[in-house]
């Protein structure tokens, strides 16, 4: 039953999240400033989603939406001063500097969808500082998001180990970064840019957070604001391709790269400046040209001229060029088990990509559970994180509830920073 449960929750909170990004789509269509009542309204409708995904409760009443609607407004400077000794978690603002309103919404949705998981960076809410126009044109938009789990990052632990992480190491790294991605995939979410810049690493438990959701889309989504996204070295072939309708194995084969990243200590398929072409040359330097049925599952949007010559050459010839990833992970490197993790989510046709779910059930991940010597220390240590930032939150509600009455009549008033609580 609880499983069925998850799954029905999973179901809600991506159609509401499709349902926010047609919402922003449209404001965005019509070429308008998105005003602070719009924008109050989608805020509202995060609500609902936080709201669901927080312990499986019922989402609010039209009633509760309204009130919440009303009652968006708090005093950001108030949440910033919370007592980190006493909270645990500080609550801090990322702001974006003429940021459309409508992205800090979407990436907020996406954010809000995955809330309450271990895995994932912990959302808050969204803060307004007003500029005083009647259109909302001019007004600045911030995240709200823990900070327990920054600043430092997975490039930055990389960047310090200075060489490659042996297997186990690796083995417990993408443990933890599959279970997020497996959470955002339940729920309609598609990263686009997962790498080690991207993933928040909280001290002393060992843990790893994605995070870096500005790009993000929902997996329906055919036309988001970026149509293509992704970071040099860790995009999958069928965005290189410009495939339109690409969706979650995206984020599989980002992950793919991570680890393979994390066993040589390098980026076999990072192209020079940028070059799609030259990205899709290093791929399938490694891992061989697709063949008919991979190309037909790529689906690219534009001729491929590159890979058409390579297949043809490799027609006549008749030689089929071999899989070379091996060859970068020899077994003293990864064993056979995690071979077929790496070479699953490497996978150039994005239809036999190996999902985040599916990885995590391989003999890799599950006949080495209890060998892993910190798995009870991480899972001891998730533990503890989300329980702490449980209690912070509930700070954060109870010193924002004590400053409701006074902040709703200075809702207009130039320079007051306000803050959409998304509960």
């Amino acid at each position: 039953m609880e499983a069925t449960a998850e799954r029905a929750l999973a179901t809600t909170v991506a159609a509401r999240v499709a349902a926010i990004c047609d919402k922003i789509k449209e404001h965005r269509d019509a070429g308008k400033p998105m005003s602070a009542r719009h924008a109050a309204v989608i805020a509202a409708m995060i609500n609902d989603i936080t709201a669901a995904t927080d312990d499986g409760e019922e989402t609010p009443t039209t009633g509760g939406r309204r009130k919440a609607r009303k009652g968006a407004a708090r005093w950001s400077e108030e949440l910033s001063r919370l007592d980190e000794a006493k909270s645990g978690v500080v609550v801090k603002s990322v702001r974006r500097d003429g940021c459309d309103p409508g992205d800090i919404l979407r990436e907020a949705c996406f954010m809000a969808a995955c809330s309450g998981h271990p895995l994932i960076v912990a959302y808050r809410g969204v803060t307004r500082t007003p500029a005083g126009t009647d259109d909302g044109g001019g007004d600045e938009y911030s995240l709200v998001a823990d900070s327990a789990a920054g600043p430092r990052t997975l490039a930055d632990v990389v960047r310090e180990h200075g060489r490659p992480f042996p297997e186990s190491d690796v083995r417990r790294i993408m443990r933890q970064l599959l279970g997020g991605a497996e959470a955002m995939a339940e729920r309609g979410v598609v990263h686009r840019d997962i790498k080690p810049a991207n993933v928040l690493y909280v001290s002393g438990a060992g843990a790893f957070k994605i995070a870096g959701f500005g790009t993000a889309k929902h997996a329906a989504e055919r036309d988001p604001p970026e149509l293509f996204a992704g970071t040099n070295g860790y995009t999958a072939p069928e965005v290189l391709l410009e495939n339109a309708g690409h969706g979650t194995p995206v984020d599989a084969w980002s992950l793919g790269c991570v680890m393979l990243e994390l066993l040589t200590g390098k980026l076999p398929f990072a192209g020079e400046d940028d070059d799609k072409a030259d990205q899709l040359r290093k791929i399938f330097d490694v891992l061989g040209v697709p063949g008919r049925k991979a190309w037909q599952g790529l689906q690219p949007g534009v001729p491929a001229g590159e890979v058409q010559q390579r297949q043809a050459r490799q027609r006549q010839v008749f030689v089929e060029q071999c899989n070379m990833l091996r060859e970068l992970v020899p077994e003293k490197v990864l064993s056979e088990e995690g071979f077929e993790v790496l070479n699953g989510l490497l996978n150039c046709d994005p239809k036999k990509r190996l999902t985040a779910a599916a990885a995590l059930q391989y003999p890799w991940f599950t006949d080495n559970a209890l060998n892993d010597e910190d798995a009870l220390f991480l899972s001891a240590g998730l533990a503890k994180i989300t329980s702490a930032a449980s209690q912070s939150w509930s700070l954060v509600l109870q010193m924002a509830m004590s400053f409701a009455g006074r902040t709703l009549q200075l809702l207009r008033p130039k320079g007051i920073a306000q803050v959409m609580i998304v509960m």
